[in-house]
């Protein structure tokens, strides 16, 4: 079979005579057409505004960029949570806010409203509740929580176009503002574009203000205050309007590839879908699965051409937001980050493909495992270094590094990613121009073609996996590391 990607937009006849009639106009700016769309996602979604913008980052940035500036404060505080695309967190910080991570409900990936409650402080001003791939946390309890401590809601439901609430309201029309995004992978696309909704004039004023250089209308000429240039364009409103015309069949077919997937894979333990309403109108826009050997798991479908994709990092393991915490602290989203990934949906997948896909996910759970051989191939005074044979597919090396106190391994960079677990012990781990402290039970990524060294706090044991042999038996050094590296053994003589 063909290579199977992970998801695809898909264009017909329709897309393209809306393109060419706006091209054949000459107006491609911001006109018509996007008062068109305006209009049709107003009547849909039951609101009384709706703003277009460049992208769903962009509108949250707006959003929150208005509450600041209707509430009058510059110093402000945003719970935003721990699980979801890193672009949740950068409007925050786009905005000038501070962004406060919160964790999630582990079967739902959604922020869990008590941790909500630990993280308010008197300069929270607002929650940032994302409906992930179209799921919603307990709005209710948001409200609640909003309400007593004069909190704004300002959803994120990027993925969520169509997709409802258990009360029959659609997501993203429950708080002040929703925002949404047209990007590919999208139900309605247009590559990019974002779409801002509100029934609050103040805020609608405010957003419409900052998008367009501080006016409301691009016929205005004297400009009230400084904005933005975040417009949207007709030539991406006319192939949203055509795409829009598609989106209830849109929705029926990714309904449909989730149950086709959930009924074919009922059979596999190892896996387990995330709890989502159907029968209350959540639109599942990706199809998500727990799996054990995740990992492995999406190096198994490679092989035969199926590019599933593992789910984002938890917010807190991103270099601009450690400090944070660490997976501790967060341990759904810490555990839904190792554990998830997205198999291939979408307009461009058949239910033949799906089928072809269920296939070999159970191939790859009910193969014969051949037995686990642990060879210890190294020991000197820093410690062992133990070799298993044979766990990980296409040659992958997984070791593990026995380190003993104040000795230190490492300097070395390879050309593909590598992972890590500290499976005993504390180590100071540098990696590149980063250095963090890792303890028993909490893993990093190794990016490729950056040097890493691991420096024994207490006697340690770290696991290593992701390279080939081959890869390792290449080596290339960094000449700085290293000489720190061989400067703290030497050390441990005296």
């Amino acid at each position: 079979m063909a290579r199977i990607n992970w998801n695809e937009p898909r264009f017909d006849k329709e897309d393209l005579k809306e393109v060419i009639e706006v091209i054949e106009t000459s107006y491609v700016n911001e006109g018509p057409k996007t008062k068109e769309l305006e209009e049709k996602f107003r009547e849909y979604l039951g609101v009384k505004h709706v703003i277009f913008t460049t992208n769903a980052t962009a509108a949250l940035f707006l959003a929150l960029k208005a509450d600041a500036i209707i509430r009058g404060i510059k110093d402000f505080e945003v719970i935003v949570p721990d699980m979801t695309m890193i672009a949740t967190a950068t409007a925050v910080s786009w905005a000038g806010g501070k962004v406060v991570l919160a964790d999630v409900e582990k079967d739902r990936m959604t922020i869990d409203p008590e941790e909500i409650k630990k993280k308010i402080s008197p300069k929270t001003t607002a929650i940032l509740p994302v409906h992930i791939i179209g799921r919603a946390p307990d709005m209710a309890a948001l409200q609640r929580i909003a309400q007593e401590n004069n909190l704004t809601i300002i959803e994120d439901a990027a993925g969520a176009l169509g997709s409802k609430n258990r009360d029959g309201r659609f997501l993203g029309t429950i708080g002040k503002v929703g925002c949404f995004s047209l990007q590919s992978n999208k139900l309605v696309t247009c590559g990019q574009g974002g779409v801002i909704v509100t029934d609050d004039d103040q805020y609608y004023e405010a957003i419409r203000r900052l998008r367009d250089f501080g006016r409301l209308s691009n016929k205005e000429f004297l400009h009230e205050e400084v904005g933005y240039n975040l417009k949207f364009n007709d030539l991406s409103a006319a192939l949203a309007l055509s795409q829009f015309r598609k989106l209830e069949e849109r929705k029926e077919l990714m309904v449909s590839q989730r149950n086709q997937y959930e009924s074919e894979l009922k059979s596999i333990e190892k896996i387990a879908f995330p709890r989502t309403d159907l029968n209350f109108g959540e639109i599942p826009l990706w199809v998500e699965i727990f799996a054990e050997e995740r990992d492995e798991l999406i190096e198994y479908l490679k092989a035969s051409e199926i590019y599933a994709r593992p789910c984002w990092p938890a917010i807190h393991r991103n270099p601009p937001y450690r400090n944070q915490g660490n997976n501790e602290d967060y341990p759904n989203a810490s555990s839904i980050s190792d554990n998830v990934l997205w198999l291939p949906n979408g307009p461009a997948i058949s239910p033949e493909q799906i089928t072809f896909i269920s296939n070999k996910i159970k191939e790859f759970y009910n193969r014969e495992k051949p037995p686990i051989k642990l060879e210890k191939i190294h020991e000197d005074k820093r410690g062992s270094i133990h070799l298993v044979e044979d766990l990980l597919p296409s040659d992958k090396e997984f070791t593990f590094l026995e380190i003993n106190k104040g000795y230190a391994r490492g300097g070395c960079l390879h050309s593909n990613d590598e992972h890590l677990v500290v499976v005993k012990g504390k180590i100071r781990f540098i990696c590149g121009e980063e250095e963090t402290i890792v303890g028993m039970g909490e893993s990093a990524r190794i990016p490729a073609n950056r040097a890493h060294a691991f420096i024994a706090l207490e006697d340690s044991v770290v696991s290593e996996w992701g390279i080939t042999s081959e890869e390792k038996n290449h080596d290339a050094k960094d000449p700085q590391l290293r000489a720190l590296v061989d400067e703290i053994n030497e050390s441990q003589n005296f």
